[in-house]
C-alpha cells in the first residue's frame, strides 16, 4: 500500500517540533529526498513543486519557517515510521 505525501507536510512536523532547527526547506526537501532514495525503492516524485495549502504569505514563510511550494511522494506506508525518525535525525543535526 502506498500514500501520497509532501514536504511541506514534513517540513511542517519538523518546525512544529524541532523549533531550534535552522535549515533551509530547500536544505531539507534534499535530505528527505535523499534518504527516500536510499531507503524507499519504490518512492516516487509525483511531479514539480506545487504550492502548498497555506499559501505563499510572507507572515507565515520563509527558508526557515514554513515552505511556498513543495513536491510530492508517493511511498509505502510501511517506511512512514523510519521517515519521521530521520525527520528527528536531520532535525536535530542542524
Amino acid at each position: 500500500m502506498t500514500v501520497k505525501i509532501g514536504n511541506d507536510e514534513l517540513i511542517l512536523h519538523i518546525r512544529k517540533n524541532y523549533r531550534n532547527c535552522n535549515i533551509s526547506n530547500a536544505q531539507l526537501g534534499k535530505q528527505i529526498w535523499q534518504w527516500l532514495q536510499e531507503n524507499e525503492p519504490s518512492a516516487k516524485r509525483l511531479g514539480r513543486d506545487q504550492q502548498c495549502e497555506w499559501g505563499n504569505s510572507e507572515e507565515i514563510t520563509s527558508e526557515t519557517t514554513l515552505p511556498k511550494t513543495a513536491t510530492q511522494f508517493q511511498i509505502s506506508l510501511d517506511v512512514l515510521p523510519q521517515l519521521y525518525k530521520q525527520l528527528s535525525v536531520i532535525a536535530n543535526n542542524s
